[in-house]
């Protein structure tokens, strides 16, 4: 007998949000003729204020370039001042920005913390999303004062090349940001007053003048415990204002912060101790501050930390640029040194996302990633790909039996985020007594369409050829995820059986990727469709657009896969219907096969949800209800 359970739970006052936006219309001048080319250009561009290019306004011609460009470009950005508050996202890579010198190009702007409910990460004047992007030959400055946090430059993304530009501001100048970014200064000038370069980035500064403008501190870095390097400074120069004469090399704003300087000159301001524990002294144990070959005034060896380092001459030998860049495949750089033979991408991740709903929904709260009494975990690694392995973290009761399971697929846009951001929903269930597990696969930027989908599988594959490990009844499992996840959950629950998305040279061929049930959590389940607004992330994904490559986006959808094969369905929807189209015609094809589904809406809740309180746990209880009322 069909069931349907549709609930909507009130919790939160509604706001409407809105991404930044071109400021003027694109067009060419020169000609005086105003063109749409928004997304279509693919050449060489120039942006010049005095109208002699092919734009006025940097916005414009970053809003005309085309989505993951086939070759490199560069984009000339001429002499003059542009006001212009910038986003580079994740979808413009392989572009140089050059300008004409850091006197002669400038972009500006003042925004600043307090200013119209800004915090830090909205202050920046231009934030980087984009990966395999080099900067040349320009300024990139916030003008705010001294009025608290005021960022010039906010960079997230990977393979950030940044030549002979200067970074003015004054606090937090420089966010030199994302756990998985690397990013290279060479010849360029950054000042400012307290942290003025700060973040948990990979970044190599070589060569640069680092000018401090007033006694305070230069870095605060706040590098994950996984991350090998942090920030390195090699032949820099440390200066100072007149005045100034009291600075230290940095202080933590995480625990596990890494800041070497190699062969610096150090000028007299910097203090005799050189490091700062920001006042907590467990921070002595676990940061890593060290210096090779100071020299100059501030260089007091003797007089340093005790908890700082003195690197030996094979140590620092070590902080190579080879080394402090090195991927897992490395084609050659633009500077003859090795990257990742992918870009990572970690926009999406729980602070960041945290960051930004928390001025629409006052009260949300993220879910901590803790330990919970009664839970084992155990990491694996369910896949080798040759270059690096896929991992997979189990969670189980204590007390093994033949325990129904479910495996959580990460969200993120097919590009971004990890397994970590399942790992709570996991725990949480797995004491509700369920064998649960959370698991990484390929995004867009290292391989696209189907291998995610075949991950998948295969991590489905391994958990049930080694369900006595766990205590898992192979006959029960779940398929889940958010967001990308979901779609990626709901495209493997709907093709069971189906070799076409199995990878015949991979994974456990003895063991079976079929799935008993599907937990959707604001996942697509159709990307052409009236209900959809899937575009440029999608296309990177599924190798083209609608109108290119229209048999993937079809056999990628978990609506046109529907069959007698298809399991009992949950979908848990956000506010915001772009993310569920699809889903009544899918429910629809499963009430003609007798297939049974639920739906609950949380009207007044962020695109993810389940990361946070207050939904989380309601999240938990619906999963667990839906379950039990299936098995």
């Amino acid at each position: 007998m069909l069931r349907h359970q549709i609930t909507t739970v009130f919790l939160l006052a509604f706001s409407v949000m809105t991404g930044l936006q071109a400021q003027h219309v694109n067009s060419y001048p020169k000609d005086g003729k105003v063109r749409d080319l928004k997304g279509k250009v693919q050449e060489d561009i120039v942006v010049a204020k005095d109208g002699s290019g092919d734009f006025l306004y940097i916005a414009d011609a970053l809003e005309a370039i085309r989505v993951y460009l086939p070759k490199p470009i560069t984009v000339h950005i001429k002499e003059g001042v542009y006001k212009e508050k910038l986003e580079i996202p994740g979808t413009i890579t392989n572009v140089t920005f050059k300008g004409d010198g850091p006197g002669k190009t400038i972009i500006t702007y003042d925004d600043h913390t307090g200013k119209d409910y800004m915090d830090t990460f909205d202050s920046y004047t231009l934030l980087v999303w984009g990966n395999s992007l080099t900067f040349k030959d320009m300024t990139i400055q916030n003008t705010a004062g001294s009025v608290g946090q005021a960022v010039a430059l906010h960079a997230e993304g990977d393979r950030l090349v940044f030549e002979n530009c200067h970074f003015r501001g004054d606090q937090d100048t420089m966010f030199a940001s994302g756990e998985n970014s690397r990013q290279y200064f060479k010849d360029c000038y950054i000042e400012g007053t307290t942290d003025f370069i700060f973040g948990g980035a990979t970044a190599l500064f070589e060569d640069c003048e680092i000018h401090s403008k007033s006694n305070s501190y230069i870095t605060a870095a706040s590098t994950s415990e996984w991350v090998k390097f942090g920030y390195v400074f090699k032949n820099c120069r440390l200066t100072a204002a007149e005045g100034v004469e009291k600075v230290y090399l940095g202080r933590p704003w995480r625990d596990f912060a890494k800041t070497v300087f190699i062969n610096c000159e150090m000028g007299s301001h910097i203090v005799p101790e050189g490091w700062h524990n920001w006042g907590r002294e467990e921070t002595e144990k676990t940061t890593f501050y060290a210096e090779y070959g100071s020299y100059g005034p501030g260089a007091n060896r003797s007089a340093r930390a005790t908890w700082s380092h003195q690197l030996a001459d094979e140590e620092a030998d070590a902080y190579t640029i080879a080394n402090i860049f090195a991927g897992h495949t490395c084609p050659k750089g633009a500077y003859g040194f090795p990257w990742y033979g992918y870009a990572v991408d970690s926009s999406f991740n729980l602070d960041d996302s945290y960051e930004k709903y928390k001025k629409y929904f006052p009260d949300i709260q993220p879910v901590s990633n803790v330990a919970i009494e009664g839970v084992e975990t155990t990491n694996v690694k369910y896949k080798d790909l040759g270059y690096r392995s896929l991992e997979m973290d189990v969670f189980y009761p204590e007390e093994k039996s033949k325990l129904p399971g479910i495996l959580l697929v990460h969200g993120g846009g097919w590009r971004s985020g990890n397994r970590s951001l399942q790992a709570p929903l996991a725990k949480a269930l797995a004491k509700r007594g369920y064998v649960t597990a959370v698991m990484d696969y390929r995004l867009s930027l290292e391989a696209p369409y189907p291998a995610g989908v075949y991950d998948v599988k295969d991590a489905v594959k391994w958990l049930k050829s080694h369900a006595d490990n766990f205590g898992l009844d192979t006959s029960r499992v779940a398929i889940s995820g958010g967001s990308a996840g979901g779609q990626l959950a709901a495209l493997v629950a709907m093709t069971n059986g189906r070799l076409a998305y199995e990878e015949t040279n991979n994974g456990d061929q003895h063991a079976s990727s079929t799935v008993q049930a599907l937990i959707d959590m604001d996942g697509v389940l159709a990307f052409h469709h009236p209900e959809s607004s899937e575009g440029e992330v999608a296309a990177q994904w599924l190798g083209g657009t609608y109108d290119e490559v229209p048999a993937i986006w079809e056999a990628a959808s978990a609506l046109h896969q529907v069959s007698e094969r298809a399991v009992p369905s949950l979908f848990l929807n956000s506010q915001y219907p772009r993310f569920h189209a699809g889903q009544d015609d899918l429910i629809q094809q499963l009430d003609q096969r007798g297939i049974y589904s639920e739906v609950h809406g949380f009207e007044r809740s962020p695109h993810p949800f389940w990361l946070f309180n207050p939904w989380f746990e309601q999240t938990v209880d619906y999963v667990d209800s839906f379950l039990k009322s299936v098995w």
